[in-house]
Protein backbone atom coordinates (compact mmCIF):
# COMPACT_ATOMS: atom_id res chain seq x y z
CA UNK A 1 0.00 0.00 0.00
CA UNK A 2 1.04 3.28 -0.86
CA UNK A 3 1.69 6.28 1.23
CA UNK A 4 -1.45 7.58 0.43
CA UNK A 5 -3.49 4.16 0.92
CA UNK A 6 -1.43 3.95 4.52
CA UNK A 7 -2.36 7.54 5.72
CA UNK A 8 -6.16 6.63 4.94
CA UNK A 9 -5.79 3.58 6.94
CA UNK A 10 -4.24 5.69 9.92
CA UNK A 11 -6.65 8.40 9.31
CA UNK A 12 -9.51 6.15 9.77
CA UNK A 13 -8.09 4.37 12.38
CA UNK A 14 -7.84 7.64 14.82
CA UNK A 15 -11.52 8.76 13.51
CA UNK A 16 -12.60 4.93 15.31
CA UNK A 17 -10.74 5.16 18.54
CA UNK A 18 -11.78 9.59 18.43
CA UNK A 19 -15.69 8.53 18.14
CA UNK A 20 -15.89 5.97 20.78
CA UNK A 21 -13.56 8.27 23.29
CA UNK A 22 -16.58 11.33 22.15
CA UNK A 23 -19.35 8.96 22.97
CA UNK A 24 -17.93 8.16 26.54
CA UNK A 25 -17.38 11.47 27.14
CA UNK A 26 -21.16 12.64 25.97
CA UNK A 27 -21.98 8.98 28.55
CA UNK A 28 -20.16 10.06 31.58
CA UNK A 29 -22.10 14.40 31.05
CA UNK A 30 -25.37 12.53 30.29
CA UNK A 31 -25.11 10.52 33.79
CA UNK A 32 -24.28 13.28 35.86
CA UNK A 33 -27.14 15.33 34.29
CA UNK A 34 -29.65 12.16 34.94
CA UNK A 35 -28.25 12.15 38.62
CA UNK A 36 -28.82 15.65 39.25
CA UNK A 37 -32.16 16.19 37.18
CA UNK A 38 -33.83 12.65 38.80
CA UNK A 39 -37.27 13.97 39.77
CA UNK A 40 -37.99 12.05 42.67
CA UNK A 41 -36.75 12.65 46.72
CA UNK A 42 -34.25 10.09 47.32
CA UNK A 43 -34.25 8.47 51.22
CA UNK A 44 -31.19 6.55 50.69
CA UNK A 45 -29.16 8.50 47.49
CA UNK A 46 -28.98 4.71 46.31
CA UNK A 47 -31.43 5.03 43.27
CA UNK A 48 -29.92 8.21 42.31
CA UNK A 49 -26.25 7.24 43.40
CA UNK A 50 -27.07 3.97 40.74
CA UNK A 51 -27.75 5.73 37.78
CA UNK A 52 -25.39 4.90 35.29
CA UNK A 53 -24.63 5.40 31.58
CA UNK A 54 -21.53 4.25 29.14
CA UNK A 55 -20.18 2.88 25.22
CA UNK A 56 -19.63 -0.26 24.46
CA UNK A 57 -18.09 -1.50 21.23
CA UNK A 58 -20.67 -3.20 19.60
CA UNK A 59 -18.87 -5.33 16.64
CA UNK A 60 -16.54 -4.04 14.44
CA UNK A 61 -18.38 -0.89 13.34
CA UNK A 62 -21.09 -0.25 15.69
CA UNK A 63 -20.73 1.67 19.17
CA UNK A 64 -23.70 1.23 21.68
CA UNK A 65 -24.25 4.37 24.28
CA UNK A 66 -26.22 3.12 27.26
CA UNK A 67 -28.28 4.87 30.09
CA UNK A 68 -29.83 2.82 32.83
CA UNK A 69 -30.86 2.25 36.38
CA UNK A 70 -28.51 0.48 38.63
CA UNK A 71 -31.50 -0.54 41.31
CA UNK A 72 -34.00 -3.73 40.81
CA UNK A 73 -37.35 -0.63 40.94
CA UNK A 74 -35.95 1.18 38.62
CA UNK A 75 -38.71 0.44 36.26
CA UNK A 76 -40.98 1.51 38.64
CA UNK A 77 -39.14 4.81 39.14
CA UNK A 78 -39.38 4.99 35.27
CA UNK A 79 -43.24 3.95 34.88
CA UNK A 80 -44.81 4.01 38.19
CA UNK A 81 -47.20 1.39 39.16
CA UNK A 82 -51.23 1.21 38.82
CA UNK A 83 -53.20 1.07 41.97
CA UNK A 84 -53.02 -2.37 43.42
CA UNK A 85 -53.18 -4.44 46.41
CA UNK A 86 -50.42 -5.37 48.77
CA UNK A 87 -50.82 -8.43 51.03
CA UNK A 88 -48.69 -10.20 54.06
CA UNK A 89 -46.57 -12.78 52.48
CA UNK A 90 -44.04 -13.48 55.14
CA UNK A 91 -46.47 -13.32 58.10
CA UNK A 92 -50.29 -13.15 58.73
CA UNK A 93 -50.80 -9.77 58.14
CA UNK A 94 -48.94 -6.25 57.54
CA UNK A 95 -47.93 -4.31 60.72
CA UNK A 96 -47.46 -0.23 60.33
CA UNK A 97 -48.06 2.92 62.81
CA UNK A 98 -51.52 4.95 62.08
CA UNK A 99 -50.75 7.91 63.96
CA UNK A 100 -49.79 6.84 68.02
CA UNK A 101 -50.70 3.11 67.09
CA UNK A 102 -50.10 0.41 65.40
CA UNK A 103 -52.49 -1.43 62.84
CA UNK A 104 -52.35 -5.07 61.31
CA UNK A 105 -54.32 -5.93 58.27
CA UNK A 106 -54.11 -8.66 56.01
CA UNK A 107 -54.06 -6.46 52.56
CA UNK A 108 -53.84 -2.83 51.94
CA UNK A 109 -55.20 -0.91 48.71
CA UNK A 110 -51.96 1.21 46.80
CA UNK A 111 -53.06 4.02 44.97
CA UNK A 112 -50.66 3.69 42.65
CA UNK A 113 -47.68 5.93 42.02
CA UNK A 114 -46.53 8.44 38.98
CA UNK A 115 -43.62 7.94 36.82
CA UNK A 116 -40.90 9.87 37.30
CA UNK A 117 -38.50 9.21 34.85
CA UNK A 118 -35.25 10.73 34.33
CA UNK A 119 -33.52 8.03 31.73
CA UNK A 120 -35.51 7.98 28.81
CA UNK A 121 -35.97 11.71 28.66
CA UNK A 122 -32.48 11.69 29.12
CA UNK A 123 -31.57 9.38 26.07
CA UNK A 124 -34.09 11.04 24.17
CA UNK A 125 -32.49 14.53 24.67
CA UNK A 126 -28.68 13.45 24.07
CA UNK A 127 -29.60 11.90 20.81
CA UNK A 128 -29.69 15.02 19.39
CA UNK A 129 -26.60 15.51 21.08
CA UNK A 130 -24.85 12.59 19.88
CA UNK A 131 -25.52 13.33 16.36
CA UNK A 132 -24.43 17.30 16.01
CA UNK A 133 -20.80 15.87 18.03
CA UNK A 134 -20.42 13.10 15.22
CA UNK A 135 -21.15 15.15 12.09
CA UNK A 136 -18.65 17.56 13.35
CA UNK A 137 -16.62 15.04 14.36
CA UNK A 138 -16.32 13.53 11.24
CA UNK A 139 -16.73 16.40 8.91
CA UNK A 140 -13.44 17.62 10.77
CA UNK A 141 -9.98 16.97 8.63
Amino acid sequence: MGDFGQGAVEYMRRKRAGTFKLIEELSLKAEGDMKLAAPWKDQTAIARGSLHSGAEQVGKDKIRMYFAHGVRYGGILEEGTPPHKIRARNKPYLQFRVGGRFVKVKEVNHPGTKPRAIVQPTAKSYKGKLKDTLVKWWSMP
